[in-house]
């Protein structure tokens, strides 16, 4: 029969340190060490990347088959979602406004024509970015006309000889910038004929 170990010979070892270990400071300018660290979670992350395409091309036809309904599914609701969803370059800001200006240099003013199918309520009319004249609705095929008389700026009235350079309209649920139809209605009048 075997003899059981006495108790002398035995001798219990632990595994823990007697000093925790210092952790390595990186050494080098912090956007090395930024490069160093995106480089490794990039190379990770393709690796990664590389063992799920094994894994897939290793799997059966009816996993396949499953995983192209459901990225097919996911791209159908990402582009519905897309579609759906308003952003900054879906509304134009348009207003359906047509901008006529008038021809007498001696008394300048503008008429903005309603066009679209809605009205604008609370609509504000922003000339030369500093005078602004207010009008509570203008009803879908109506027009507004704004004259030097009509514009209040922080330093009061508009001069009756004002130019208009630039329009900017805003209403409580658009805006729209006249601007560039302002200036081809301009370059209209420099080129007619004169009387």
């Amino acid at each position: 029969m075997p003899r059981a170990p006495s108790q002398s010979n035995l001798r219990v070892m632990s595994a823990a340190r007697a000093e925790p270990l210092e952790k390595e400071k990186p050494a080098g300018p912090l956007g090395k060490r930024l490069a160093g660290d995106a480089s490794n979670h990039l190379l990770n992350g393709l690796s990664i990347l590389k063992e799920l395409f094994a894994d897939f091309r290793r799997s059966d036809r009816f996993f396949k088959y499953k995983a192209s309904i459901i990225a097919g599914w996911v791209l159908m609701t990402v582009t519905s979602i897309a579609i759906a969803c308003p952003g900054s370059g879906v509304r134009k800001g348009e207003m359906d406004a047509r901008l006529v200006l008038s021809d007498k240099l001696d008394r300048p003013s503008v008429t903005i024509w309603n066009e679209s199918k809605e009205p604008w309520f609370d609509v504000t009319f922003t000339v030369n970015g500093q005078y602004q004249a207010a009008v509570p609705a203008v009803a879908p095929g109506e027009f507004i006309t704004i004259t030097p008389k009509q514009l209040m700026g922080s330093s009061g009235a508009a001069p009756a000889d004002l130019r208009f350079q630039s329009i900017q309209m805003r209403s409580r649920d658009d805006s729209a910038d006249l601007t560039e139809d302002l200036n081809q209605a301009w370059e209209r009048i420099r080129q007619a004929p004169r009387r």
